[in-house]
């Protein structure tokens, strides 16, 4: 299907706007109107500025799922009252530390990340070679 140039700016705009509220770009060209997925990569692939409006927009997506991990975890609406089943306030606290460890670790891995390095402060780690050579010479005889 061709694009009139009107078309193309409103579609991208609107697929733009999706994907900085959280979703995903497969389930915004799901919707009625939008292109092809392979329509819209080949608007990427002819402007320059569109692939810059994406990844800032994959961006802010992936800070609003950061700010919904956290409006899901700190929600008690659902949370048990005494005798129902549901969570409790120690699951809920353990929940809610480990989504926000795994925020952290995700927004800054060098200092909160599981992979710490202690012993070199960054630099490569010198190894020791792998092959020894051994030369055994006789004595002079002198």
């Amino acid at each position: 299907m061709a694009y009139s140039e009107q078309k193309i700016k409103d579609s991208f705009e609107y697929i733009i706007s999706q994907i900085e509220s959280g979703r995903a770009l497969i389930s915004v060209l799901k919707d009625s109107g939008m292109p092809s997925s392979k329509t819209f990569y080949q608007w990427l692939e002819d402007d320059e500025d569109k692939v810059k409006y994406y990844a800032c927009a994959c961006e802010k997506r992936a800070d609003a799922i950061f700010e919904d991990i956290l409006s899901i975890v700190d929600d008690k609406s659902k949370d048990a009252a005494k005798g129902t089943e549901g969570m409790n306030s120690v699951q809920r606290a353990r929940l809610q530390m480990d989504a926000r460890k795994w925020i952290a670790s995700k927004l800054n891995p060098k200092k909160y990340g599981d992979k710490t390095d202690i012993t070199s402060g960054g630099d490569k780690i010198q190894t020791m070679p792998t092959t020894i050579q051994i030369e055994i010479t006789k004595p002079d005889e002198d």
